[in-house]
This record gives structure tokens, C-alpha cells and sequence, in this order.
């Protein structure tokens, strides 16, 4: 199911039609606060479309759980120089610069192909005063990094695999990087669709008694990308998100959005992993 039919099924958004139609414009600018280890490290203002097209312009949640994941992993790194694919609305990106402890991040290279994200993903960047260690740059995996990868240390990407997203090319893009460095620390946090907690957040929200309502096994996307990866000879390792970053996210979240994450299944939907090329 693509992210734009479920996130209109689910209610995330209101409709950009529905926007218009009451005169809201349909963009909007929240505050998130950044909680990490119990202690609040800093307050980002994220502009972001209340619904997409496109894509990139709408904050999703997976971002949420990628920064907070490498806050938590990355205590002890020193100097990580960072490539982001997909940055969309740059939360992530933003987040590690600004809440990191001093000199765990060096640099963020946030990356989207699309114009209007990368445009918008850029603001965020100024409006939060993150620019000195942020920069935004266009890349399509199908050209060359817009970087020297011999320098980067660290590729994250959140929620790029879903239902027509180009999977293949991601785990085409991902060896390629890996082969060239294999000491690189790749981690993808991908969200599945069909995971019980989702699933069970739709029925309820249409209306439809759960127990009619049959979950996957494993979303189809992320099934394909599995098989995709292992065929380019990489290994994926699926780590739990652990107790840490569950709190600290929580925490950080207004009641709200903490009682639509559980309506909606979003914790049990997101799945992290680490991409390393196979021993041969």
C-alpha cells in the first residue's frame, strides 16, 4: 500500500483539498522537543506540509525514530560525518547537529531528490540554526554522491522503502557505497505496513472489527528489498530499537501524537536495520 493512500486512509493529515476548501493554508510549522536520556537537549521548529505531495514535505514518523536511534547509539562517537538519503523535511539531520554532545557529529550531508523537499529541508536547516554543520545537496541514487565518501563515516535513511519507491535501487546504491567503504556504518530505519499494530490502527479507525482483518507477515516492500539485498551480496541485521530509544521518544512527543502513535501502531511498525556486505 503506498505511504500516500495509508496516510490519507489513517487520517494523519487532512487532504489538501479538504485544506484549501476551509481556507488553512497547507502548510504548517510545529515545535518538537528532543529528549534524550531523560534530559531535553533542544527544541526544533519543523516546517512540513500538513499532507503530501510531495512526499518529502510531510514530517513522518520514521524520522522520529531515526535521530532518536542514533542520539541513543552514538554516545561515543567522535567526528561522524554523516550522509542522510531521503532527508525530506530534515528533522534528522537537524536533530543530530543540534542535540548531539560536542563533537559526536561533525557534518550532515541531508540529501532528497526531490526540488521542493530539498527547498524546504534547507529552511529548516536556517530556521533552526543548524547550517554550520548541515548542508543540503539534490542526489538521485542513480548519479554519484554529491560528496567525498572516502570522508563519510555514517549513511542513515528513514522510511525509504514502500510500495513503489525503488527498492532496487537503494540495495544497487547502498553496495556500491559499501564496496567502496566497507568500513561505513549504514543504518535504515524502514516501516512496515502490514505489521500488526498498523494494521490494527486502520481497522479500528474504518470501522472494521480487527479480528477480520489479517496482518503480513512482513510488508511486501521490505520483503523485496530483504531479497533484493541479499542478492547484491549485502547482510542486513535487524536490531531492536531498545528501551532507551522508546522512553526518550515518548517523552519527547506532546500527549497527543503519544495517543496517536499507539491508535496507529507506529512503534511496532518501524524496523531498524545495519547493511554491511556479506563476509565472502
Amino acid at each position: 500500500m503506498a505511504r500516500r493512500v495509508l496516510g490519507a486512509t489513517l487520517g494523519f493529515a487532512a487532504g489538501a483539498g479538504a485544506v484549501a476548501a476551509f481556507g488553512a493554508s497547507p502548510w504548517r510549522a510545529r515545535e518538537h522537543i528532543i529528549i534524550v536520556r531523560g534530559e531535553r537537549r533542544c527544541a526544533l521548529r519543523i516546517r512540513e506540509r500538513r499532507s503530501p505531495p510531495p512526499i518529502g514535505c510531510h514530517l513522518w514518523p520514521a524520522s522520529h525514530v531515526m535521530l532518536h536511534w542514533a542520539l541513543d547509539s552514538w554516545r561515543d562517537e567522535e567526528g561522524a560525518v554523516v550522509l542522510e538519503i531521503g532527508a525530506g523535511c530534515g528533522l534528522t539531520a537537524i536533530g543530530l547537529a543540534l542535540a548531539s554532545p560536542p563533537g559526536c557529529v561533525h557534518s550532515v550531508l541531508a540529501t532528497d531528490r526531490c526540488a521542493q523537499s530539498l527547498s524546504n529541508c534547507g529552511a529548516n536547516v536556517e530556521r533552526n540554526g543548524a547550517a554550520r554543520v548541515v548542508r543540503c545537496a539534490s542526489w538521485d541514487m542513480n548519479d554519484e554522491p554529491p560528496c567525498d565518501m572516502r570522508a563519510v563515516t555514517h549513511v542513515l535513511a528513514a522510511d525509504v522503502v514502500y510500495h513503489g519507491a525503488g527498492g532496487q535501487q537503494l540495495v544497487d546504491r547502498l553496495a556500491h557505497l559499501l564496496v567502496a567503504n566497507p568500513k561505513l556504518e549504514v543504518a535504515l530505519v524502514l516501516v512496515d505496513r502490514f505489521s500488526g499494530g498498523a494494521v490494527a490502527g486502520m481497522s479500528a479507525l474504518t470501522g472494521m472489527p480487527s479480528a477480520t482483518v489479517a496482518a503480513s507477515a512482513l510488508d511486501p516492500a521490505i520483503e523485496a528489498f530483504e531479497r533484493a539485498a541479499a542478492g547484491a551480496g549485502l547482510a542486513l541485521e535487524h536490531e531492536l530499537l531498545g528501551d532507551g530509544v522508546a522512553r526518550d521518544l515518548t517523552a519527547s512527543l506532546p500527549f497527543w501524537e503519544r495517543v496517536r502513535w499507539m491508535c496507529l501502531g507506529h512503534w511496532e511498525a518501524m524496523r531498524l536495520y545495519r547493511v554491511r556486505l556479506e563476509p565472502r
